[in-house]
Protein backbone atom coordinates (compact mmCIF):
# COMPACT_ATOMS: atom_id res chain seq x y z
CA UNK A 1 0.00 0.00 0.00
CA UNK A 2 1.10 3.36 -0.16
CA UNK A 3 1.75 5.72 1.79
CA UNK A 4 -0.21 8.56 1.11
CA UNK A 5 -3.37 5.56 0.71
CA UNK A 6 -2.21 4.27 3.90
CA UNK A 7 -2.52 7.72 5.63
CA UNK A 8 -5.93 8.07 4.23
CA UNK A 9 -7.46 4.79 5.27
CA UNK A 10 -5.75 5.92 8.78
CA UNK A 11 -7.72 9.15 9.19
CA UNK A 12 -10.93 7.37 8.00
CA UNK A 13 -10.86 4.46 10.21
CA UNK A 14 -10.37 7.54 13.00
CA UNK A 15 -13.29 9.89 11.85
CA UNK A 16 -15.43 7.55 11.05
CA UNK A 17 -16.57 6.01 14.81
CA UNK A 18 -16.99 9.96 15.44
CA UNK A 19 -19.14 10.83 13.23
CA UNK A 20 -20.99 7.71 13.69
CA UNK A 21 -21.32 8.81 17.37
CA UNK A 22 -22.19 12.47 16.62
CA UNK A 23 -24.77 11.95 14.47
CA UNK A 24 -25.67 9.27 17.13
CA UNK A 25 -26.42 10.87 20.11
CA UNK A 26 -28.74 13.97 20.30
CA UNK A 27 -28.10 16.72 21.76
CA UNK A 28 -28.61 17.27 25.57
CA UNK A 29 -32.87 17.58 26.34
CA UNK A 30 -33.41 18.61 22.86
CA UNK A 31 -37.35 18.63 24.57
CA UNK A 32 -36.58 21.69 26.58
CA UNK A 33 -33.66 23.49 25.19
CA UNK A 34 -35.49 26.70 24.02
CA UNK A 35 -38.98 26.63 25.04
CA UNK A 36 -40.19 29.87 25.92
CA UNK A 37 -41.19 31.10 29.01
CA UNK A 38 -44.56 33.47 30.46
CA UNK A 39 -45.10 36.50 29.15
CA UNK A 40 -45.01 38.69 32.60
CA UNK A 41 -46.34 41.71 33.50
CA UNK A 42 -44.54 45.45 34.76
CA UNK A 43 -43.75 44.54 38.47
CA UNK A 44 -45.82 46.11 40.51
CA UNK A 45 -45.17 46.71 44.24
CA UNK A 46 -47.04 45.20 46.90
CA UNK A 47 -47.35 44.74 50.69
CA UNK A 48 -45.96 48.18 50.91
CA UNK A 49 -46.45 48.87 54.78
CA UNK A 50 -44.43 47.70 57.43
CA UNK A 51 -45.54 46.24 60.67
CA UNK A 52 -43.60 46.97 63.73
CA UNK A 53 -42.24 43.61 63.95
CA UNK A 54 -40.35 44.03 60.62
CA UNK A 55 -37.82 46.89 62.30
CA UNK A 56 -35.71 47.59 59.05
CA UNK A 57 -36.39 43.98 57.05
CA UNK A 58 -39.06 43.68 54.27
CA UNK A 59 -40.95 40.88 53.10
CA UNK A 60 -38.88 39.04 50.62
CA UNK A 61 -41.05 35.96 49.89
CA UNK A 62 -44.96 35.32 49.95
CA UNK A 63 -46.44 31.64 49.21
CA UNK A 64 -50.21 31.70 48.58
CA UNK A 65 -53.15 29.77 48.69
CA UNK A 66 -57.00 29.83 48.08
CA UNK A 67 -58.42 28.62 51.03
CA UNK A 68 -61.39 30.95 51.58
CA UNK A 69 -61.42 31.58 55.10
CA UNK A 70 -61.75 34.58 57.72
CA UNK A 71 -62.98 36.46 54.84
CA UNK A 72 -60.33 36.26 52.76
CA UNK A 73 -60.11 33.95 50.02
CA UNK A 74 -56.43 34.31 49.73
CA UNK A 75 -53.83 33.65 52.28
CA UNK A 76 -50.25 34.56 51.80
CA UNK A 77 -47.26 33.43 54.25
CA UNK A 78 -44.23 36.05 53.84
CA UNK A 79 -40.96 35.82 54.79
CA UNK A 80 -38.42 38.84 56.12
CA UNK A 81 -35.11 39.67 53.45
CA UNK A 82 -33.19 39.14 56.80
CA UNK A 83 -34.50 36.30 57.87
CA UNK A 84 -35.69 37.67 61.31
CA UNK A 85 -39.48 35.97 61.43
CA UNK A 86 -42.44 35.20 59.17
CA UNK A 87 -45.71 36.58 58.78
CA UNK A 88 -49.21 36.11 57.11
CA UNK A 89 -51.34 38.46 55.30
CA UNK A 90 -54.53 37.95 52.93
CA UNK A 91 -56.01 39.18 50.14
CA UNK A 92 -59.28 38.68 47.66
CA UNK A 93 -57.57 39.71 44.51
CA UNK A 94 -53.62 38.54 45.24
CA UNK A 95 -52.89 42.36 44.79
CA UNK A 96 -53.79 43.94 47.75
CA UNK A 97 -52.72 42.72 50.96
CA UNK A 98 -53.88 42.56 54.64
CA UNK A 99 -51.23 41.70 56.98
CA UNK A 100 -52.44 39.62 59.86
CA UNK A 101 -52.32 42.11 63.03
CA UNK A 102 -50.80 39.35 64.93
CA UNK A 103 -47.70 38.67 63.50
CA UNK A 104 -45.19 37.25 63.46
CA UNK A 105 -46.53 33.80 63.24
CA UNK A 106 -42.44 32.58 63.61
CA UNK A 107 -39.16 34.29 64.83
CA UNK A 108 -35.89 33.13 64.01
CA UNK A 109 -37.64 32.00 60.29
CA UNK A 110 -37.60 32.48 56.84
CA UNK A 111 -38.93 31.64 53.80
CA UNK A 112 -42.35 29.43 54.43
CA UNK A 113 -43.73 27.37 51.54
CA UNK A 114 -47.09 26.07 51.97
CA UNK A 115 -48.94 23.38 50.61
CA UNK A 116 -52.28 21.76 51.45
CA UNK A 117 -54.72 18.61 51.28
CA UNK A 118 -51.21 16.94 51.61
CA UNK A 119 -53.03 14.62 53.66
CA UNK A 120 -55.87 12.95 52.76
CA UNK A 121 -56.48 11.87 56.81
CA UNK A 122 -56.46 15.65 57.31
CA UNK A 123 -57.41 18.10 54.27
CA UNK A 124 -57.48 20.99 56.31
CA UNK A 125 -54.00 20.38 57.58
CA UNK A 126 -51.28 22.63 56.22
CA UNK A 127 -47.81 21.94 56.03
CA UNK A 128 -44.96 24.51 55.76
CA UNK A 129 -41.06 24.21 54.86
CA UNK A 130 -38.96 26.89 56.55
CA UNK A 131 -35.39 27.66 56.85
CA UNK A 132 -33.91 27.97 60.49
CA UNK A 133 -30.98 30.08 61.44
CA UNK A 134 -30.80 31.74 58.36
CA UNK A 135 -27.67 33.71 57.31
CA UNK A 136 -25.05 31.36 59.17
CA UNK A 137 -23.06 28.64 58.15
CA UNK A 138 -24.87 26.24 59.76
CA UNK A 139 -28.43 26.72 58.52
CA UNK A 140 -31.21 24.33 58.09
CA UNK A 141 -34.78 23.54 57.09
CA UNK A 142 -37.57 22.54 58.86
CA UNK A 143 -41.58 20.65 58.41
CA UNK A 144 -44.26 22.59 60.34
CA UNK A 145 -47.51 21.96 59.94
CA UNK A 146 -50.87 24.38 61.06
CA UNK A 147 -54.48 23.79 61.87
CA UNK A 148 -55.74 27.52 61.08
CA UNK A 149 -52.88 28.91 59.05
CA UNK A 150 -51.52 30.73 62.14
CA UNK A 151 -50.40 28.58 64.87
CA UNK A 152 -47.17 26.38 63.96
CA UNK A 153 -45.79 23.41 65.19
CA UNK A 154 -42.71 21.91 64.36
CA UNK A 155 -42.66 18.30 63.06
CA UNK A 156 -39.26 17.82 62.27
CA UNK A 157 -36.11 18.80 60.25
CA UNK A 158 -36.04 17.95 56.62
CA UNK A 159 -32.52 19.02 55.49
CA UNK A 160 -29.87 18.65 58.47
CA UNK A 161 -26.83 21.55 59.03
CA UNK A 162 -24.08 20.31 56.97
CA UNK A 163 -20.67 21.90 57.49
CA UNK A 164 -19.81 25.06 56.39
CA UNK A 165 -22.71 24.83 53.83
CA UNK A 166 -26.14 26.45 53.70
CA UNK A 167 -29.58 24.94 53.29
CA UNK A 168 -32.03 27.49 52.70
CA UNK A 169 -34.77 28.71 50.18
CA UNK A 170 -37.35 24.87 50.72
CA UNK A 171 -39.91 24.74 47.96
CA UNK A 172 -43.01 22.37 48.70
CA UNK A 173 -44.79 20.87 45.11
CA UNK A 174 -47.08 18.16 44.73
CA UNK A 175 -46.68 17.01 41.29
CA UNK A 176 -50.36 17.42 39.50
CA UNK A 177 -49.45 14.11 37.48
CA UNK A 178 -48.23 11.92 40.10
CA UNK A 179 -49.25 13.18 43.40
CA UNK A 180 -45.38 13.13 44.57
CA UNK A 181 -44.18 15.62 47.29
CA UNK A 182 -40.80 17.49 46.13
CA UNK A 183 -38.83 19.65 48.07
CA UNK A 184 -35.90 21.57 46.15
CA UNK A 185 -33.65 23.74 47.92
CA UNK A 186 -30.01 25.78 47.80
CA UNK A 187 -27.43 24.10 49.44
CA UNK A 188 -24.12 26.10 49.32
CA UNK A 189 -20.96 28.64 50.64
CA UNK A 190 -22.26 31.54 48.99
CA UNK A 191 -19.28 31.90 47.76
CA UNK A 192 -18.12 29.75 44.89
CA UNK A 193 -20.09 26.59 45.44
CA UNK A 194 -23.82 26.63 44.30
CA UNK A 195 -26.40 23.72 43.87
CA UNK A 196 -30.11 23.31 43.63
CA UNK A 197 -31.32 19.59 45.21
CA UNK A 198 -34.04 18.03 45.24
CA UNK A 199 -35.87 15.42 47.34
CA UNK A 200 -38.96 13.52 46.53
CA UNK A 201 -41.53 10.90 48.60
CA UNK A 202 -44.90 9.77 48.35
CA UNK A 203 -45.70 11.15 51.69
CA UNK A 204 -44.67 14.23 53.11
CA UNK A 205 -43.63 13.37 56.09
CA UNK A 206 -41.47 10.92 54.44
CA UNK A 207 -38.73 13.54 52.49
CA UNK A 208 -36.67 13.75 55.05
CA UNK A 209 -35.57 10.82 54.97
CA UNK A 210 -35.88 10.86 50.38
CA UNK A 211 -32.05 10.66 48.86
CA UNK A 212 -31.39 13.96 47.35
CA UNK A 213 -30.72 14.26 44.00
CA UNK A 214 -28.40 17.66 42.31
CA UNK A 215 -30.75 19.23 39.43
CA UNK A 216 -27.94 22.21 38.73
CA UNK A 217 -24.38 23.29 39.93
CA UNK A 218 -22.73 26.46 39.59
CA UNK A 219 -19.37 28.28 40.93
CA UNK A 220 -21.53 31.41 40.59
CA UNK A 221 -24.78 32.39 42.38
CA UNK A 222 -27.75 30.13 41.98
CA UNK A 223 -30.41 29.78 44.78
CA UNK A 224 -34.27 30.32 45.51
CA UNK A 225 -36.15 27.51 43.54
CA UNK A 226 -39.47 27.15 42.76
CA UNK A 227 -40.86 24.84 40.76
CA UNK A 228 -44.24 25.27 38.67
CA UNK A 229 -46.54 22.66 36.24
CA UNK A 230 -47.89 24.22 33.38
CA UNK A 231 -49.96 21.48 31.21
CA UNK A 232 -50.59 23.49 28.33
CA UNK A 233 -47.07 24.63 27.59
CA UNK A 234 -45.04 22.43 24.67
CA UNK A 235 -41.66 21.66 24.70
CA UNK A 236 -39.44 21.93 21.74
CA UNK A 237 -41.28 18.95 20.23
CA UNK A 238 -44.29 19.71 20.77
CA UNK A 239 -45.62 17.37 23.70
CA UNK A 240 -47.42 19.45 26.56
CA UNK A 241 -46.59 19.68 29.90
CA UNK A 242 -43.70 21.63 31.37
CA UNK A 243 -41.61 21.95 34.16
CA UNK A 244 -40.89 25.43 35.08
CA UNK A 245 -37.74 26.31 37.64
CA UNK A 246 -37.31 29.87 38.71
CA UNK A 247 -34.06 30.41 40.39
CA UNK A 248 -32.56 33.85 41.34
CA UNK A 249 -28.74 34.64 40.26
CA UNK A 250 -26.43 37.25 40.59
CA UNK A 251 -23.77 37.08 37.50
CA UNK A 252 -20.24 39.01 38.66
CA UNK A 253 -21.15 38.80 41.94
CA UNK A 254 -17.85 38.49 43.53
CA UNK A 255 -16.31 40.81 41.50
CA UNK A 256 -15.89 44.40 40.57
CA UNK A 257 -18.28 43.56 37.60
CA UNK A 258 -20.53 47.22 37.49
CA UNK A 259 -23.00 44.92 35.63
CA UNK A 260 -23.49 42.51 38.18
CA UNK A 261 -27.00 42.20 39.63
CA UNK A 262 -29.49 40.13 40.94
CA UNK A 263 -31.52 38.44 38.18
CA UNK A 264 -34.26 35.50 37.86
CA UNK A 265 -33.37 32.57 35.53
CA UNK A 266 -36.01 29.89 34.23
CA UNK A 267 -35.03 26.67 33.16
CA UNK A 268 -38.13 23.90 32.49
CA UNK A 269 -38.12 20.10 32.10
CA UNK A 270 -40.36 17.09 31.51
CA UNK A 271 -40.20 16.26 35.33
CA UNK A 272 -39.96 17.80 38.17
CA UNK A 273 -36.90 16.93 38.98
CA UNK A 274 -35.66 16.36 35.64
CA UNK A 275 -32.59 17.33 33.41
CA UNK A 276 -33.30 21.58 33.61
CA UNK A 277 -32.43 23.09 30.56
CA UNK A 278 -32.61 27.43 30.16
CA UNK A 279 -35.88 28.96 28.55
CA UNK A 280 -35.36 31.33 26.00
CA UNK A 281 -34.90 34.71 26.30
CA UNK A 282 -32.70 34.18 30.31
CA UNK A 283 -33.37 35.88 32.34
CA UNK A 284 -36.48 36.35 32.44
CA UNK A 285 -36.48 39.42 35.40
CA UNK A 286 -33.32 41.98 35.47
CA UNK A 287 -32.55 45.18 37.34
CA UNK A 288 -32.24 43.55 40.68
CA UNK A 289 -34.82 40.90 41.18
CA UNK A 290 -34.86 37.63 42.65
CA UNK A 291 -36.60 35.14 44.32
CA UNK A 292 -39.63 34.71 42.00
CA UNK A 293 -42.67 32.71 43.29
CA UNK A 294 -44.72 30.92 40.80
CA UNK A 295 -48.55 30.38 41.21
CA UNK A 296 -51.54 29.91 39.14
CA UNK A 297 -55.12 30.68 39.83
CA UNK A 298 -58.26 30.77 37.93
CA UNK A 299 -56.06 29.84 35.46
CA UNK A 300 -53.95 32.88 34.95
CA UNK A 301 -50.39 33.19 36.68
CA UNK A 302 -49.61 35.13 39.59
CA UNK A 303 -46.17 35.58 40.82
CA UNK A 304 -44.18 37.42 43.29
CA UNK A 305 -40.55 38.55 43.60
CA UNK A 306 -38.34 40.68 45.25
CA UNK A 307 -36.97 44.08 43.95
CA UNK A 308 -33.35 45.38 45.69
CA UNK A 309 -33.91 49.40 45.62
CA UNK A 310 -30.20 50.47 45.49
CA UNK A 311 -30.62 53.73 46.12
CA UNK A 312 -32.54 52.95 49.50
CA UNK A 313 -30.95 49.62 49.59
CA UNK A 314 -34.41 48.25 50.64
CA UNK A 315 -36.05 44.73 49.47
CA UNK A 316 -39.82 45.70 47.80
CA UNK A 317 -42.09 42.69 47.38
CA UNK A 318 -43.94 42.76 43.21
CA UNK A 319 -46.25 40.81 41.96
CA UNK A 320 -46.35 40.13 38.07
CA UNK A 321 -49.39 38.21 36.40
CA UNK A 322 -48.88 36.04 32.35
CA UNK A 323 -51.67 34.25 30.66
CA UNK A 324 -51.36 30.60 30.42
CA UNK A 325 -50.60 28.77 27.49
Amino acid sequence: MRRWQWLSLTVLLILVPILSWSQASPSPNTATSAVPYLQLSTPRHVLPDAQAWEGKEFPHTLSVLEVNRGGFRYWGWYGLNEGGGIGLARSNDLVTWTKYQKNPLWTNARWPTVLKNADPKHPKLLYFAITRDYDTPGSYIVLASSKDGIHLKEEKVLVAKVTDQRNQNPNLFRDPQSGRFYLTFYRGNDHDHFEIISKSAANILELDAAPEKILLRQTETIAAPTLLWVKDAKNAAGTKGLYYLATEIYPHRYTTDPEGEWQVKVFAADCPDGDFQPVAGDPVMQGQRACLFQHTFNGRFYGYDCHLDTASDRWMLEEVEAPLP
